[in-house]
């Protein structure tokens, strides 16, 4: 019986069977790669490496660096973000291929060796952005050099401010907004970042920028599609995203359909929820520091809105006023991910992830036509909440009572997707896999074998 040996070496022979792999990729005889394969299967781990997200989740910071915070600019990407924190780099490691020798008229060799990341700076971030570009590896917003100057514009107007450690007195202290009029970026002493009145000036070194500022500024653009997603009725209880009841409303209740980049359609829907929310006529709940909390009526009277397929307005982004961010709920992922209905302003987000109470919302709008899916109507079908299940399964029950049922459950699954369009053509449908799903054990024990 095979055992585990790698649970039982001792650590000189971990470390011999190490120390032959980077002697042999050393010298050429295997690549980095297949070192790190060799020491997988021998249950070393890999040679190389990379924190992963639960190593170190730049969303958890509450401040960034100054290459984190253009990278994000530049990027609008957490894992770009986290490519470029200092603890990220000081954990990583990757193989370099080069050629040496031994002493100064030794036999020259060429191979792999296991380096260390290079501490981030602003001028690294720069070149390797360029490779991304010229790879076409990453989309990027913006350059870099770009990325920088937004930067230096938002500091300098004062829509956030930053911190540093003056190097005259050695104490944090917050960079006055007029001061960024003057800084320029050089890399100090130790590839340190600084700021600095002048290439030669005195300045700030280990400059942190606050990250929910960052990200509540400059946010991943809207998702584009060409078509509104699923409807999702509100049906049962509890509560669901603000732009479905948005499109609830816009749809009327899914009878109408249009174009989504049409705001003139979005803005009567907009304007009789923010009506109904602001007269607490609909309940609405948000994230608020982590937490669900009740958002207060109020904040929707009069507030402006940022259409979920409108191109973002500049002008809304640096008025400073409170606004209704929306973007068009695709599945709960993205949701989660930040592609949520949001109050917000330049600064910060406020409020996350906005949901409407169902029942408020079929009571204002029922929209008699959409009887099919209300009130009683569950859906029940994985992953797409407008498609009514139980009605399939009731079909399917009088199918088999009246000896109706196909010869073969995919043929099954079909017909009952055939009459669900018939019978209830407001409904969405499940895919024919997902019916052929739900109904594989019934149809095995109601279908009469010959």
């Amino acid at each position: 019986m095979d055992t585990d040996k790698g649970l039982s070496r001792s650590w000189a022979e971990t470390q011999a069977l190490k120390d032959d792999l980077f002697e042999r990729a050393k010298l050429g005889e295997i690549t980095g790669e297949e070192a790190d394969a060799e020491a997988i299967r021998l249950r070393l781990g890999s040679l190389s490496h990379r924190p992963g997200p639960d190593e170190f989740r730049p969303e958890s910071e509450t401040h960034w660096t100054l290459p984190m915070a253009v990278a994000w600019i530049a990027y609008l990407d957490l894992d770009s973000v986290r490519e470029w924190s200092a603890p990220y780099r000081e954990g990583s490691t990757y193989w370099l291929w080069r050629k040496w020798q031994l002493g100064f008229d030794g036999a020259a060799h060429e191979g792999w060796f296991l380096e260390q990341f290079s501490k981030p700076t602003l001028a690294l971030l720069g070149i390797a952005s360029a490779f991304d570009r010229a790879e076409g590896e990453k989309p990027m917003s913006m350059s870099v050099s770009e990325a920088q100057a937004a930067l230096w514009v938002a500091l300098r107007e004062g829509f956030f401010a930053a911190s540093g450690v003056d190097v005259v007195t050695g104490r944090r202290v917050e960079i006055r907004a007029l001061d960024w009029h003057e800084l320029v970026p050089v890399q100090g002493h130790g590839e340190i970042d600084e700021v600095r009145f002048g290439l030669l000036g005195i300045g700030y070194r280990d400059v942190l920028i606050p990250s929910i500022a960052l990200r509540g500024f400059w946010h991943p653009p809207k998702l584009v599609r060409l078509e509104l997603p699923d409807l999702m009725p509100p049906t049962g209880n509890g509560y669901m995203p603000l732009f479905c009841a948005a499109q609830w409303i816009a749809t009327e209740g899914g009878k109408r359909d249009f174009d989504p980049a049409d705001v003139e359609v979005w803005r009567p829907a907009y304007n009789a929820l923010l009506s109904a929310m602001a007269s607490e006529k609909l309940r609405v709940i948000g994230i608020k520091g982590g937490q669900p909390e009740p958002v207060p009526s109020h904040l929707f009277a009069g507030i402006e809105v940022d259409y979920p397929y409108a191109d973002e307005s500049l002008e809304l982004m640096l008025s400073g006023n409170l606004v209704l961010r929306c973007y068009p709920y695709v599945d709960d992922e993205h949701w989660r991910k930040g592609w949520d209905d949001a109050l917000v302003d330049r600064a910060r987000d406020h409020w996350k992830r906005l949901m409407v109470e169902k029942g408020d919302l079929r009571s204002i709008w029922p929209f008699e036509h959409a009887v099919d899916v209300l009130p009683d109507q569950r859906t029940g079908m994985p992953g797409r909440p407008s498609k009514a299940r139980h009605l399939i399964e009731d079909e399917f029950h009088r199918k088999a009572e009246a000896g109706e049922l196909a010869n073969t459950l995919t043929d099954e699954a079909e017909a009952l997707l055939v009459w669900l369009a018939t019978a209830h053509p407001a409904l969405s449908r499940p895919t024919q896999t997902t019916v052929e799903n739900n109904m594989r054990a019934d149809y095995r024990r109601l279908k009469p074998t010959k």
